[in-house]
């Protein structure tokens, strides 16, 4: 694949890289450069997630090199639970991923590195290079908000700086959330000895209130894990918001752009003739601008893209219908 080619399918569907020139002078050196993206396995990977299972699916395509954190030393030290429980859910999250269709990628967990003995020295050395205030505000950005309560969530962003060099990362990717976090790395990695990394930055999934309400695992409503039924994914977009005319902040647009339309190609609506008829949308300006005149009601709106959904996740579903053990520590959440 030509450079050009791969440096298309790295910058579909993001908000931001940091920089373009950066990553053009990766892609000049190296044919398969790594990029690294982390999770916290907190909670059950939902809609939200789409945004970057979809951009690795490309980064496959481009044939870079995958490296998947499974952050439980992360997720410890940010409050979410304890050690075996993570344990349990970093095993669910990389099913999820792989039956997702991403097979092509090196699942790391945080433990397995990250209390060596050079990592943490280097951690202790970022530490003298960070300011408190610095470190909150990286934190408050990847909480969406949430207050700082324990040190322990201030070594957080610099673990995440530290891990992009220890990845042995040519590029990092994650949500436009984890921007402060990189944009960290990038001033104090060169402090203790390393290259300023090379960032990359999606756009985050709206939540399916809107855009007034966070998407969150907790609030049901919002969104919806990647294994629910149809019957759920159903009931969740059609009470979605999607007022006539309107695609900014709009939660179903977003989803077609950012998942269905790269997966699929395309937008199939079926519909009686009297409301004009199946029509299938190849271009997702076509979409927005049949939405914005009325041509394309929400209620149509929502039922194409709940189905299209529920066809994408078929293999997740398909794969704790048959492995339903690895679903066993989301009982936590519900207790």
């Amino acid at each position: 694949m030509k450079i050009e080619e791969k440096k298309e399918l790295i910058k579909r569907g993001t908000e931001e890289i940091v920089t373009e020139e950066e990553l053009e002078e990766i892609l000049s050196k190296k044919e398969n450069p790594t990029v690294y993206c982390g999770y916290e396995v907190s909670g059950p990977v939902h809609l939200g997630t789409m945004t970057t299972l979809v951009k690795l699916r490309d980064y496959q395509k481009a044939g870079l090199n995958i490296k998947m954190l499974l952050a439980d030393i992360h997720t410890h030290l940010n409050l979410k639970g304890d050690k075996e429980w993570i344990e349990e859910m970093a095993r669910y999250w990389e099913e999820t991923f792989k039956a997702f269709g991403l097979t092509e990628v090196d699942y790391i967990l945080g433990s397995s590195y990250q209390t060596k003995d050079k990592y943490v020295k280097e951690l202790l050395e970022l530490a003298t290079k960070v300011t408190i205030n610095r470190g909150e505000r990286s934190m408050r950005q990847v909480s969406r908000g949430g207050d700082t309560k324990e040190i322990s969530q201030l070594i957080y962003p610099l673990m995440q700086a530290l891990d992009i060099p220890h990845l042995e990362a040519d590029l990092a990717h994650g949500g436009i959330d984890q921007r402060k976090v990189h944009m960290l790395a990038r001033d104090h990695l060169p402090d203790i000895g390393y290259k300023s990394p090379t960032s990359i930055h999606n756009p985050m999934l709206i939540s399916l209130q809107g855009p007034e309400t966070k998407m969150s695992s907790s609030k049901p409503k919002t969104t919806f894990p990647l294994h629910a039924e149809p019957e759920t994914i159903r009931e969740r977009i059609k009470k979605a918001y999607c007022p006539q005319g309107e695609t900014k902040g709009n939660p179903i647009i977003e989803i077609i752009k950012i998942a269905v339309m790269p997966m699929q190609k395309e937008l199939k609506v079926n519909r009686p003739e009297k409301y004009g008829g199946d029509i299938v949308y190849k271009k997702l300006e076509d979409i927005e601008n049949d939405f914005k005149e009325g041509k394309l009601h929400p209620a149509d709106l929502k039922k194409s893209t709940r189905e299209a959904i529920i066809e994408m996740l078929e293999p997740i579903r398909e794969h704790f219908e048959k492995n339903p053990e690895f679903l066993k520590p989301l009982e936590k959440l519900e207790e």
